[in-house]
């Protein structure tokens, strides 16, 4: 089961930033998972929200900053324990990511805003840097996935999605997807099992709430996609 660090180590620290990357290496996860976003210029970043105000100290859509503009923030807003932290390129964290041993899932934040060719462009850069191996594309907008996979066949998607589908796994098994990415709550063990039977993988995440995230375990899931990566660690430690 792979241990993936939801937007970093987003528990302990300022989330989408290199520090909660590193830190979620440095615990042992086996994967990232992050939000990306095109600027004003049409360049690659990694933040959750549409809007900056959240996170940062800047106001206003990224889509309508350029790079530069965005630089000039604190992706670290709020944080009492970490110094500023600038959010990143997509090309930074591949820097980063390169000769890790670790799995990266690009969500494409396509849902609200429609940036033209983003698809394109973030596979543009996982080629550039011979990643694809070692890549997982989700949305909640599963058009972009559509379009990822008329882009490569063999990328990797995963259908991510918070509602309750009914025979999901016929609906992700259709669409030509390896994944399927459901909210906890979502998922029981007979829905588990069908997409077992499928072969099609599961990659739980959970919402801003507590949870026991060892009740999932009984779902044989592909992965486990937290704020805690340190948590799920321990967790697969006493399983094994």
């Amino acid at each position: 089961m792979l241990n993936i660090a939801h937007r970093g180590f987003k528990g302990a620290y300022p989330e989408n930033t290199m520090l909660a990357y590193e830190k979620a290496v440095e615990i042992g996860a086996d994967g990232i998972e992050f939000d990306v976003h095109l600027t004003k210029d049409g360049e690659l970043v990694i933040i959750h929200d549409e809007s900056l105000d959240r996170t940062t100290d800047g106001k206003g859509l990224v889509k309508d900053k350029t790079l530069h503009e965005l630089k000039k923030l604190n992706a670290s807003k709020g944080s009492l324990t970490s110094e500023v932290q600038t959010i990143p390129t997509l090309r930074e964290y591949f820097d980063f990511a390169k000769n890790k041993d670790i799995i990266t899932n690009i969500e494409l934040k396509t849902s609200i805003i429609t940036y033209e060719g983003i698809e394109k462009k973030v596979y543009d850069l996982i080629k550039e840097y011979d990643m694809k191996d070692k890549i997982i594309i989700s949305s909640f907008n599963h058009n972009s996935l559509i379009r990822m996979k008329e882009i490569d066949r063999e990328i990797k998607c995963g259908v991510l999605e918070s509602s309750r589908l009914y025979k999901p796994w016929e609906y992700v098994k259709n669409l030509g997807m390896e994944y399927f990415h459901p909210l906890n709550f979502t998922i029981n063990k007979e829905i588990a099992e069908k997409f077992s039977e499928n072969n099609i993988g599961l990659n739980i995440w959970f919402g801003i709430s507590d949870y026991d995230f060892g009740e999932c375990l009984e779902f044989n899931p592909t992965g486990l996609i937290t704020d805690f990566p340190d948590r799920i660690k321990e967790i697969i430690a006493k399983k094994i």
